[in-house]
């Protein structure tokens, strides 16, 4: 069975059936830690054949696709949430219960040929790289009209999602706006209707004005404890210059992020044991994707701010968090800042 998309209209939210990930009972709770070694890992070079086909890759000119010398593979998910198809569909067709064909992308980014480097240890050339593969994924999926929004994200550890321990990140394309981003773009939009300036900007500077809550500020990239935090040791990454699409910076602001979140990981490995977590970058939503509403994205370019929000999984979401929609954090944010500056990245 192919997934599809189902719109709950009480939580005003699109969920993903993905029939081709499914479990079987028995399964849930597994799957704690990573037990794929280097000798069977089908992220490591010489083992493209193990995956799907190479969509895209930093590689030696000329070299073949799916073979080794790769610095950075992009493949599909063998087990895509969504997938690229002719599927055409018309929203509204289904009635109170919506549902549309699972249309997207599902790609994984191998970050290296490395078995055991994270992005904190990997060279600065090879993590820009990697940052520059999301640039040019997001273009990509830009130029697909269906295609809505596109989230890149990276699990790290069991516990945060991830099933292999090579190092990757992963990108999904949706045909909808999700939710989370749903309500930031009306945040942000509500924002500069009002005061003329965008919302992530205004945090920024009121950030980098008190000072208590910052980790790390080169003037261009700067990365800070949320001031509302759902969750220990929870950062936020903005860029000091306002701009809305990732896939539009430059490489300078891409170097200048590599050295951001090599020393913002760090200090959480340092101080935390090397903790599991997600990573989620939240870049402006396409645009151009039909239809276009009338009215919509007039102010898009001024009133939304690109972001990464890094998310320690050191606590479980239980039964008040999920009823509610209210978090219960243990570490005052202005605590884990000061903590985090303390260590050496």
């Amino acid at each position: 069975m192919v997934s599809s998309l189902r719109y709950d209209a009480l939580q005003k939210r699109w969920v993903i059936i993905a029939t081709e990930r499914q479990h079987r009972p028995q399964d849930f709770g597994a799957g704690q830690s990573i037990t794929v070694s280097r000798e069977h890992c089908p992220f490591c070079a010489g083992r493209e054949q193990q995956t799907p086909p190479e969509i895209a890759a930093i590689r030696p000119l000329h070299s073949e696709p799916d073979t080794p010398g790769w610095r950075v593979r992009v493949i599909e998910n063998k087990y895509p949430a969504l997938r690229i198809s002719n599927a055409v569909w018309e929203l509204g067709a289904e009635g109170f219960y919506e549902t549309i064909p699972g249309y997207g992308a599902h790609e994984v980014i191998i970050e290296g040929p490395d078995h055991d480097k994270s992005f904190i240890d990997l060279p600065s050339d090879l993590a820009f790289d990697i940052l520059s593969m999301y640039r040019e994924r997001l273009n990509v999926h830009m130029d697909d009209l269906r295609l809505k929004y596109t989230l890149i994200f990276k699990n790290h550890g069991a516990t945060a999602g991830a099933s292999l321990l090579h190092p990757h990140s992963q990108i999904i394309a949706t045909p909808v706006t999700p939710r989370t981003i749903r309500m930031e773009l009306m945040s942000t939009l509500k924002h500069f209707a009002e005061t003329n300036r965008c919302m992530i900007c205004d945090m920024v500077q009121k950030e980098r004005d008190e000072g208590e809550r910052i980790i790390y500020d080169d003037g261009t990239i700067v990365a800070f404890a949320n001031y509302a935090a759902r969750f220990p040791y929870e950062l936020f990454i903005a860029p000091a210059r306002h701009e809305t699409f990732y896939n539009r910076e430059n490489d300078h602001t891409l170097h200048c992020l590599v050295n951001c979140l090599k020393d913002v990981l760090g200090r959480l490995r340092t101080l935390l044991s090397d903790p599991p977590y997600n990573y989620i970058m939240h870049s402006g939503p396409n645009p151009n994707a039909e239809p276009i509403f009338p009215g919509f994205w007039k102010t898009l370019e001024q009133d939304y701010h690109w972001h990464i929000e890094i998310i320690p999984r050191l606590v479980k979401t239980a039964g008040f968090e999920w009823g509610s929609g209210l978090h219960i954090n243990i570490v005052q944010p202005e605590q884990a800042a000061r903590f985090l500056r303390e260590v050496e990245p």
